[in-house]
């Protein structure tokens, strides 16, 4: 028992060391940081400055994904009233997903 704690401690520490995103190296010898969110650009931002450690830095690239998930449609449903069949039509509203990429580097100014 005592064993497997020392395990999942270690297991702990580790997979907090590697939150840290890993950077590409570019060839003016700069490290740049790929930042994924899905709400918004703001969100994207805000972690670019936290992998910055709150300094500024560039913009390199952006990219926007937007996926549709359910189209919409018309559901059928039914009631009873007095005996008789009502049919009720509801709309079902589309779902999407949107998926932001901003690659960015860290600068010193």
């Amino acid at each position: 028992m005592k064993s497997l704690i020392t395990v999942l401690c270690g297991l702990f520490v580790v997979g907090c060391a590697a939150s840290t995103p890993e950077g590409t190296a570019l060839s003016d010898g700069s490290i740049s940081y790929t930042v994924t969110c899905e709400k918004d650009w703001s969100s994207c931002y805000g972690a670019a400055r936290k992998i910055c450690g709150g300094n500024n830095f560039e913009e390199l690239d952006r990219m926007a994904d937007a996926t549709v998930m359910s189209g919409g449609q018309l559901a059928h449903r039914s009631t009873q009233d007095s005996g008789h069949e009502n049919p009720v039509y509801t709309q079902v509203s589309r779902e999407e997903a949107f998926r932001r990429v901003l690659t960015i580097r860290c600068t010193s100014d």
